[in-house]
């Protein structure tokens, strides 16, 4: 019996000494609401989700996840990170949490950004839910710079096919801050300093465009002035952030005029931009496909990154 009660402790020292163990349990990551005081009901602030971790609509309760750099390698680079899913779903464990990993393995902290999915039309506003979530994912990020050990002037933003769209609206649809704004928040710009953008869907042109991202945030039927506006590429200026752009010559779902037209605009303004395309990989490679160049696509970022200065150029 007595032998039995110390086997019991020690085995019970051992799981716990495991279970604390940073290798076998992470802490769970930290959730920020992009909206405290969104008037939504309880009950409607939990999206479902599928059984591979696929945020499906409704998303009604926009969230920050929160993947800081580890402390002894922390570059002070953040990047807001906008899964794709045609703007009626989010796949969120491939193109959010997996890249979430890897940029923090260099030093970058990441913020995944649940947004809201815009079930077909514009709200009164006229501004789609996601560019909303996304300008103020900025700002929070901006806002809590100096707690997260953060330089506000390396803050980007990065988009995964219709998540692409989201973030390259959030590049060319900008708010400067207002120094005299009510609202703490309002005094930080939602200008990225730079874009990460792979498979994008940039146009919401007929022809161009993925008709199921354009049909989901616009409607079957908006104006033409509508479709001009949202257009990515129709609307970069000086003033749009530099951009690294990946894409598969290959992808079956989103043009590649969609890359190509956006990388264009911004050569025309002299943007500093780097296009990637790779012979093979279709649709959705997020880190990469095996046995594909679209491998290789986090390393070049990375280099890109470094060679803007938004990375150092030996890290940890």
């Amino acid at each position: 019996m007595v032998l039995t009660k110390h086997v019991t402790r020690v085995l019970g020292a051992v799981l716990l000494g495991l279970l604390l163990s940073h290798n076998v349990l992470e802490a769970a990551p930290r959730i920020i609401p992009v909206w405290p005081h969104l008037d939504i009901p309880i009950s409607q602030r939990q999206p479902r989700i599928n059984r591979i971790g696929v945020l499906l609509a409704p998303v009604r309760w926009p969230e920050l996840t929160c993947y800081p750099a580890p402390a002894n390698n922390n570059t002070g680079t953040a990047v807001i990170i906008c899964p794709g899913g045609g703007y009626v779903s989010e796949w969120v464990p491939q193109e959010g949490v997996a890249p979430a990993k890897w940029f923090n393995h260099i030093g970058v902290n990441c913020y995944i950004l649940r947004y809201r999915l815009p079930n077909g039309k514009l709200p009164p506003s006229g501004v789609p839910w996601p560019l909303q979530d996304v300008r103020r994912a900025v700002q929070i990020v901006r806002a809590h710079a100096k707690q997260w050990h953060i330089n506000p002037q390396h803050v980007g933003v990065m988009g995964f096919s219709a998540g692409g769209s989201v973030a390259s609206l959030a590049g060319v649809h900008w708010l400067p801050g207002n120094p005299d704004a009510n609202d703490p928040l309002n005094r930080f710009s939602t200008r990225p300093n730079f874009l990460v953008l792979c498979y994008p869907v940039i146009s919401m042109m007929p022809g161009i465009t993925h008709p199921g991202s354009h049909d989901a945030l616009l409607g079957q039927h908006p104006p033409r002035d509508v479709e001009q506006y949202f257009s990515s590429e129709l609307n970069v200026t000086a003033l749009t952030p530099p951009a690294f752009i990946c894409f598969a010559h290959d992808d079956p779902l989103v043009p590649t005029a969609n890359s190509i037209r956006f990388y264009k605009a911004l050569r025309k303004n002299g943007i500093p931009v780097e296009l990637r395309m790779f012979k093979r990989g279709g649709h959705g490679f997020g880190l990469g496909r095996p046995g594909t160049g679209t491998v290789k696509w986090p390393k070049q970022c990375q280099r890109w990154l470094q060679k803007l200065h938004f990375l150092p150029r030996k890290l940890h």
